[in-house]
């Protein structure tokens, strides 16, 4: 049996996510106050881990700052164009239709480019980690 969140607890994890006032969350990956994070979908599994989908719209021409996600990271570039660059890899530039996976713990910066992005990640982790963990 799977158990997902009813409409207003949505909303109301949407919220917190897109200002980054919750103490297990991260802030917003663009500047405060530019781009946004929606929730689409959270879903919670009686294994322990949770799955959440969230829509992130980047601001042209800023970046993320470098962070980890505790589990795997799926994502897929709507619109736009950004790069990815994960630690001790190659940088990697996405373009709309592209689809990537950001390995459990790996340090990454995601850059966008001269137009708004809108990206599409699917973050499976265990139950109660946060989603993102902002690097010194």
């Amino acid at each position: 049996m799977i158990f997902g969140l009813n409409g207003k607890t949505c909303a109301l994890l949407a919220t917190v996510l897109a200002m980054g006032g919750c103490a297990s969350m991260s802030p917003p990956a663009a500047k405060p106050g530019a781009g946004s994070r929606t929730v689409l979908q959270h879903v919670v599994y009686p294994a322990g881990y949770e799955v959440n989908v969230i829509r992130i719209v980047l601001p042209a021409n800023t970046h993320s700052p470098h962070h980890t996600h505790p589990g795997l990271e799926s994502g897929y570039v709507a619109r736009g164009s950004v790069t990815i660059a994960i630690d001790g890899q190659p940088e990697h530039v996405l373009q709309a239709g592209d689809t990537f996976e950001t390995p459990a713990g790996a340090p990454h910066i995601v850059k966008n480019g001269p137009e708004e992005t809108e990206i599409v990640s699917t973050y499976i982790t265990e139950l109660g980690k946060p989603l993102t963990h902002v690097l010194p």
